[in-house]
Order: structure tokens, then C-alpha cells, then sequence
């Protein structure tokens, strides 16, 4: 007799208060995937196999969003997606030049970029001058970034501490990453043990309070891709629990091109899953956007892609 799935708990604060928001079924997400260009392989696919939908979860403790069941995507997944998605690793973003500026603010010279991908950041950070390290788990990123001199191990950050506990870093980093882990609260604890005392741990991740929330189909923004969706007020908590400084909390600026966009694509998606009736028009994204030009509100409003957090750990810390 086989037992019943546990309940799920929120992934932040352990709570099984849940409210769920949405839910979509695998040959839903698989539409959207091929309105947004990507084809399915049948690997990829077959994280799918013996679930019925996805569900968006609220916790009603502390608010924070994430998704049952935790579906992680595999390697044939990924492979799909940098196949057929154009600068799917980009080459800079924010992200990459907020941490830099705080290595010449702070004086840092060496760096770890935990889920380093092909590299993109630790050339930027070399052409710095700073000591780059890394850590990933695609094996072909890392052979590349060690052919251009990074010292990059294949490991995840948990696997590093225990075989080099020894090891800190004054500067640790992670760019879009944290969405992707099946448990970003140990993601984040990880990452916080690797920092020096006195160091500094940058963490960018998508800005659920910014554009995606306009745009909360697109299929990027659920699993097998992001696994969770994420406000200052969770990157701040996680900042608490592990009893590091918050140096800054800030998130991108929304540019006009970006309001359009995600305007045009929810009602697109709404339409192609039949939540939307008759076709989306293009008048309203357009009024919207040029209105916000006008405004010039890009230089106040700060809801753009991601989330930018800069830590500091206490001299005395561990």
C-alpha cells in the first residue's frame, strides 16, 4: 500500500499554511515553451512523467512563492534551452556590474561565482584583476571557463565546504541562480559559509515585485525552469537567518521595451491557453508604454528584472 505524498511545506519558513494561486498542466507549460521558441525534447519531457499540473504556492506565513512539486530541471532541459534560446547565458546584465563595483568599493581582489555557468562574470571580474573561482555542474562550462584561466571546480557549493573547509572568499557571488535549487534556504546557507569574515556575498535573482509579476505565464518563470519567485522581503529574511548585513536591496529599473513586452506576452499566453477569449490587441501595451516614457519613470521605478542583494559578513562571524 503506497502512502500518500507529504504535504508541502514552504520552502523559507517551513510553514504548511499554502494558498494556492495558479496551476498548470505539463502539456500546458510544454505550449508555452514552443510559443517562446523552444521545442521539448523527450528527456526534457520526461520530468513531467507521473504529474498531473504544477501548482503556485503562497505561504501564508511569510508570503514567500514557490511551486509543488519542486521539479528541477535536468540536463537534456538545459540543453534545450541554450540550444534554441539565443544569449540564453548572458554575456553582462546589472547584476555583473553592481558585484564589480563593490569589489573596487571594498577593495576585493578574489572572487567565487557559485553556479558560474559559461563564464560571462568571471571574465568581466579577470579583466578586473580579481582572482576568479568558480563552481558549476554543467561539465562543458566548466572545461571553458579553465581554459581561460578560472580556477573552476565541478561541485556544488555544500560538496567545496566539506572537501575545502578551509576556504573562504572575500567576495562570493551568484547570479540567477537560487531560483533554480530545489532548496534555496540551503543554497543560501551554503553560499553565506564560503563568504570571509568582513566579506561580501552578492545575490541577484528575478524581481517577482518587478515586470514578471505582469507576466506570470511566462514559462521561464515556472519549474522545470525557476522553482520560486522572489521579493526584497524573502532575500531579506534569508539575509536575517544567516546573520549577515544587508549592504543594499535594490532591483533593476524598468525600461519601456520591457513594460511592452511583458504586457504583450501574458495577454498572448492568456489567449493560447484559452483564459483569454479573443485574440490580444496591441493598442493598450503601447499606451501603457508610451505613457511610462513620458513620465520618464524608468528613473524612479525600480521593477525591473531582478533583484540585486549585498551582504556583509560580521568580522567575528565564522
Amino acid at each position: 500500500m503506497s502512502s500518500a505524498p507529504a504535504k508541502p511545506r514552504c520552502l523559507l519558513c517551513g510553514s504548511d499554511s499554502l494558498e494556492p494561486l495558479d496551476a498548470l498542466t505539463p502539456p500546458e507549460l510544454e505550449q508555452l515553451w514552443f510559443h517562446m521558441g523552444v521545442k521539448l525534447s523527450p528527456a526534457a519531457q520526461a520530468l513531467f512523467n507521473g504529474h498531473r499540473h504544477i501548482e503556485l504556492l503562497r505561504c501564508g506565513g511569510c508570503g514567500f512563492q514557490f511551486f509543488s512539486p519542486v521539479l528541477p530541471g535536468n540536463s537534456p532541459f538545459y540543453e534545450d534551452l541554450q540550444r534554441q534560446i539565443r544569449d540564453y547565458y548572458p554575456v553582462t546584465c546589472p547584476a555583473f556590474t553592481r558585484a564589480l563595483a563593490a569589489a573596487r568599493t571594498h577593495g576585493l581582489r578574489e572572487v567565487m561565482d557559485l553556479g558560474c555557468g559559461s563564464g560571462a562574470f568571471l571574465d568581466l571580474a579577470k579583466a578586473e584583476g580579481l582572482a576568479t573561482h568558480g563552481l558549476d555542474l554543467n561539465v562543458q562550462a566548466v572545461a571553458g571557463c579553465r581554459e581561460r584561466g578560472h580556477e573552476v571546480i565541478n561541485q556544488t557549493a555544500e560538496d567545496f565546504a566539506a572537501t575545502r573547509p578551509e576556504r573562504r572568499f572575500p567576495l562570493v557571488t551568484s547570479f540567477e541562480v537560487m531560483e533554480h535549487v530545489p532548496d534555496p534556504a540551503a543554497f543560501f546557507r551554503e553560499a553565506a559559509a564560503l563568504v570571509a569574515p568582513s566579506g561580501y556575498l552578492a545575490i541577484a535573482v528575478p524581481n517577482n515585485e518587478g515586470v514578471h509579476r505582469l507576466c506570470s505565464l511566462e514559462p521561464h518563470q515556472w519549474p522545470p525552469h525557476h522553482l520560486t519567485r522572489w521579493r526584497a522581503t524573502d532575500l531579506r529574511r534569508l539575509g536575517e537567518q544567516n546573520r549577515l548585513e544587508i549592504v543594499s536591496l535594490d532591483g533593476d529599473e524598468l525600461r519601456g521595451v520591457q513594460l511592452r513586452f511583458y504586457l504583450r506576452l501574458q495577454r498572448e499566453l492568456e489567449h493560447l491557453l484559452g483564459r483569454r477569449k479573443s485574440p490580444p490587441g496591441r493598442l493598450w501595451p503601447e499606451a501603457v508604454t508610451f505613457v511610462y516614457r513620458v513620465l520618464l519613470a524608468r528613473r524612479y521605478v525600480r521593477r525591473g528584472i531582478s533583484l540585486h542583494a549585498l551582504y556583509r559578513k560580521p568580522a567575528g562571524a565564522p
